[in-house]
C-alpha cells in the first residue's frame, strides 16, 4: 500500500503549494478555467482540486459560475494584489462607481494600474451579465502602449507625453479602440488621477461592436468619461489644483 502523502514536506506545506499552483493556472490566455482544464495543467484529483477551489472560493480569492462550472479570480485576489502594488484605497473609492457604470450599461467594466516595466495590470473588475461579452479578468496584464486602457493612462504619463499618436486622448480625455486585441471588441477607457494630480490608473469599459456603435457608443463614451472623473474626486484630485 503506498504511503500516503504528507501534508508538509520539510519546510514547505504541500496544501498551500497546490493552492499556489491553482491561482498561477490563471493568466491573460486563460482566465476562466473549468475542473478538467486545471486536472490537465496540474495533474491533481478532481476531489483534490474541488477542495482547494472550495477554499478559494470561501475566502473570496476565486469564483465560480456558469454550467458547466468554470473558476475565476474574484474581488479578494485584486485586494492582494492591491496590497503590493499600493493601490487598496483607490479600489475602495472607485467600487462604488466602478458598480454604477457597470449597472447604467450592463457592460464589462474594469480598473487598471500602471505597473512595473512599462505594464498596466487590472485590479477589479465586474463582468456583464450578457450573453455576449468580453473579460479580461483580475491580474490580467499587458503592455502599456496597447489598447484604451493603457492607451489611456500612457497619454497622461511623462513618458507618453511627446507620443503624437496619443493628442486625441489628450484632448478628449478618452481612448476608444476596436478590435485592437479581441476581434469584434470595443473597450472605451478613461484615466484616473490622484490628489497629487498624477496618473493613478484608468477607467474601462468592454462590449461587442453590434452593441456599443452609433448613440450607444456615445452614451457610454459620456458615461466612462464623468465616471473616471468621480472616481479622481473620490481620490481627492482637483483639477483646478493640478493645472496651477
Amino acid at each position: 500500500m503506498a504511503e500516503p502523502e504528507r501534508e508538509e514536506d520539510g519546510k514547505t506545506i504541500r496544501s498551500i503549494e497546490r493552492a499556489f499552483d491553482v491561482l498561477s493556472c490563471f493568466d491573460r490566455t486563460a482566465p476562466q478555467l473549468s475542473v478538467t482544464d486545471l486536472r490537465k495543467r496540474l495533474g491533481l484529483s478532481r476531489p483534490t482540486l474541488y477542495r482547494i477551489l472550495a477554499t478559494l472560493e470561501g475566502k473570496g480569492i476565486v469564483r465560480s459560475f456558469g454550467e458547466p462550472q468554470r473558476f475565476e479570480l474574484a474581488h479578494g485576489a485584486s485586494r492582494l494584489a492591491a496590497n503590493w502594488i499600493g493601490s487598496d484605497d483607490f479600489i475602495r473609492a472607485a467600487r462604488p462607481i466602478l458598480r454604477r457604470l457597470w449597472q447604467e450599461t450592463d457592460e464589462t467594466v474594469a480598473l487598471f494600474v500602471a505597473g512595473g516595466d512599462g505594464d498596466k495590470i487590472c485590479i477589479d473588475e465586474l463582468q456583464s451579465p450578457q450573453a455576449l461579452t468580453f473579460t479580461r479578468g483580475v491580474g490580467f496584464s499587458e503592455k502599456l502602449g496597447v489598447g484604451a486602457s493603457g492607451k489611456s493612462m500612457l497619454a497622461f504619463m511623462p513618458e507618453g507625453a511627446a507620443d503624437a499618436g496619443l493628442a486625441e486622448v489628450r484632448r478628449s480625455g478618452v481612448c476608444v479602440s476596436e478590435g485592437e486585441i479581441i476581434e469584434g471588441a470595443v473597450a472605451i477607457a478613461a484615466p484616473v488621477f490622484g490628489r497629487d494630480g498624477r496618473v493613478a490608473g484608468g477607467l474601462c469599459l468592454f462590449g461587442p461592436e453590434v452593441r456599443l456603435n452609433g448613440a450607444r457608443r456615445k452614451d457610454c463614451i459620456t458615461r466612462v468619461r464623468t465616471a473616471s472623473v468621480d472616481i479622481s474626486q473620490a481620490l481627492g484630485f482637483r483639477a483646478a489644483a493640478a493645472a496651477e
